[in-house]
């Protein structure tokens, strides 16, 4: 018989319980994929400091969404860049109250929700009738990049 996966076990576990079961998960996953000691990582490690790149990034996010039966953002793992902080978040998603699990961790530095951005482009703008797309493109040509 098989282990039930992720998705099962998030629902059978307790509310308080499940960013713990989602912390042991990546842990593990970064265990075997990485081939490191259990005693190297840490609910606090910071992915990237883990070697996790941006193809890593990509493939273990998609193993989540598998995990979850869910779609998450492309950018998870830059976006909250710790298993404790992703933990929280996915949580949060599965159960419906991302905006809460945002809120209580914290994005990377130098991210932004899409709740930020929208008020950063509405404070920005300068036609009330300017579609949302318009005015990113409008406030991403402001960037030199």
């Amino acid at each position: 018989m098989t282990a039930p996966g992720l998705h099962a076990r998030l629902t059978a576990a307790s509310p308080a319980a499940r960013p713990r079961v989602v912390v042991e998960f990546i842990l593990q996953q970064l265990r075997d994929e990485l081939g490191v000691a259990g005693d190297e990582l840490h609910p606090r490690s910071r992915f990237e400091s883990l070697g996790v790149d941006s193809k890593r990034a990509l493939e273990f996010k998609e193993l989540l969404d598998d995990e979850l039966h869910c779609v998450l953002r492309t950018t998870l793992l830059f976006d909250y860049p710790t298993p404790e902080s992703l933990a929280a978040y996915v949580v949060g998603v599965v159960f419906g109250d991302a905006e809460g699990a945002a809120a209580t961790t914290a994005p990377a530095a130098g991210a932004h929700t899409a709740g930020e951005l929208e008020r950063g482009l509405d404070a920005g703008s300068t036609e009330s009738a300017e579609s949302p797309e318009d005015r990113l493109r409008r406030k991403l040509a402001s960037y030199d990049v």
